[in-house]
């Protein structure tokens, strides 16, 4: 089932720019910060959700100072999960 809900342009136009910048939609966006899993969040496939993530991985540098998204915090969450630890 699917609902609309109005936002202000303000409010809107600042979803559309956050969830641009990680890559994803402003519904995906919104589940992954809601921690709510659905149709479009499971079907997107891993390949394209970091196409745009190719080579901002450098695993011989010090992560101090990076600047996390919405998908590293929801993939550092799910490794967690499974047993994994993320520095």
């Amino acid at each position: 089932m699917s609902q609309t809900i109005e936002l202000p342009d303000k409010v809107y136009e600042a979803l559309a720019s956050a969830a641009r910048e990680d890559g994803l939609t402003p519904a995906e966006w919104l589940a992954i910060h809601l921690q709510v899993a659905d149709d479009s969040t499971q079907e997107r496939a891993l390949q394209e959700l970091l196409t745009s993530l190719t080579g901002a991985i450098d695993s011989s540098e010090n992560c101090q100072g990076i600047q996390h998204t919405a998908f590293s915090t929801a993939l550092a969450e799910k490794f967690q999960k499974q047993g994994l630890r993320i520095p």
